[in-house]
């Protein structure tokens, strides 16, 4: 009787250990078909989960990571360029004066083409001797005298840079520098928001459509990671605009080229999903 007794004990344990390998295997199977309908993308690694650490075989779902990528490409708002006076004289204060008439008169068309003063800046002055190199050797003459400027030029001004850059060579500067392209700070904190919900609407919609070919449906996300462009990573990071500057004085001044500034999200997430009751 001992004997009948312990064969009936093991009855539902068999048979509770039958149901959880069928189950086990469904899912198997539905990854399966999933990752031979989207060919390419069995690169994704989909993990089985199976309970949640307790060992009881139940089947949680089949965990997939997902990228979701938002890129916006903007023409910039903000360009900046470098302008430069050298001026000579016999001694520091003649070159130094020399300098600050000049320099004065390329500041005044600056602020004449409406060019914001917060937005000129002083990046470099010096006086240094004036030597002059020969087959005889080098020696000093004089003094020459040193001013460069950064300026900034902010949403319409850009179209009129070439203007700008021809009024202040007329006024007096010998230097010029650049351009460079940017963002402000506003135009930045907007694309960021667009860029961020690009990505998660494109992870999104990839975790649907996967589910879709499982047969399953979405039961939770496990995690999520996020990477801006001005985090560095090197994923997709923002490229920086191409510039075209070419050397020259014609009546409109050199040609400048602004290009486009493209800022990309990156968002990895990792959903649940589970089967279709």
């Amino acid at each position: 009787m001992s004997g009948i007794r312990r064969i009936k004990g093991e009855i539902p344990t068999v048979y509770a250990l039958t149901v959880s390998v069928v189950a086990i295997a469904a899912v198997l199977a539905a990854s399966l078909y999933a990752m031979n309908m989207l060919g390419s993308a069995s690169s994704v690694p989909y993990t089985l989960q199976t309970g949640d650490g307790g060992g009881d075989g139940e089947v949680a779902g089949v965990r997939v990571p997902i990228r979701g990528i938002g890129t916006v490409k903007l023409k910039p708002d903000r360009m900046s360029f470098m302008l430069g006076v050298e001026t000579r004289g016999a001694t520091p204060l003649e070159a130094s004066n020399l300098n600050s008439e000049v320099a004065g008169r390329v500041v005044a068309s600056l602020l004449a083409n409406g060019v914001d003063e917060k937005n000129i800046k002083t990046s470099y002055v010096a006086i240094n001797p004036n030597w002059i190199c020969d087959k005889d050797g080098c020696r000093q003459e004089g003094y020459v005298a040193i001013n460069l400027v950064t300026v900034t030029l902010e949403d319409s001004l850009i179209s009129e840079a070439p203007k700008i850059i021809n009024d202040a060579i007329q006024a007096g500067a010998t230097n010029f520098q650049g351009a460079w392209f940017d963002l402000k700070d506003e135009t930045r904190k907007n694309l960021r928001d667009s860029a961020l919900q690009m990505a998660f609407a494109d992870a999104t919609a990839k975790a649907s459509k996967i589910a879709e070919y499982l047969n399953m449906r979405i039961k939770e996300i496990r995690q999520v990671q996020v990477l801006f462009s001005e985090d560095g990573g090197g994923i997709i990071p923002m490229a920086r605009a191409e510039v075209g500057v070419v050397a020259g004085q014609g009546a409109g001044g050199p040609p400048i080229m602004s290009g486009e500034i493209t800022y990309t999200v990156t968002v990895d997430i990792t959903y649940v999903f589970e089967p279709i009751s």
